[in-house]
């Protein structure tokens, strides 16, 4: 008990988010959209983990696996980034649904994160 506290704090554990790998790339230092777009397989010191489903359905994206890991040009700078181009940023949305609907229906994708990309 700590000395002086009426009221001492009650240590507790913090729950730890278990965080799935993705299903779609291995965080094996290339970019997805450089390998996807460029063909190069260039490996990249720095890598950005990019969750195709972002906002409410982050969460979503993190239990499925909905994630890919991007070169700072593909994720935030380029002209093609994903946060810069909603073509990238479509083509990502495709992807992932697709991924998805290999193991799941279309109808729980819908339930899930509410809108159809295909």
């Amino acid at each position: 008990m700590a000395a002086g506290l009426l009221f001492p704090k009650i240590k507790t554990k913090k729950k730890r988010k278990h965080h799935s790998p993705s299903i779609l790339h291995d965080k094996d230092h290339t970019c997805y959209l450089c390998m996807l777009l460029d063909g190069n397989h260039k490996l990249h010191r720095q890598l950005h983990e990019h969750h195709i489903f972002g906002g409410p359905n982050r969460t979503h994206s993190e239990e499925y696996g909905l994630k890919v890991y991007l070169c700072p040009d593909h994720h935030l700078t380029g002209k093609l980034a994903v946060h810069n181009c909603k073509e990238t940023m479509d083509l990502l949305h495709k992807i992932g649904q697709r991924e998805f609907e290999k193991t799941h229906s279309r109808e729980e994708f819908m339930e899930i994160f509410g809108k159809n990309y295909l």
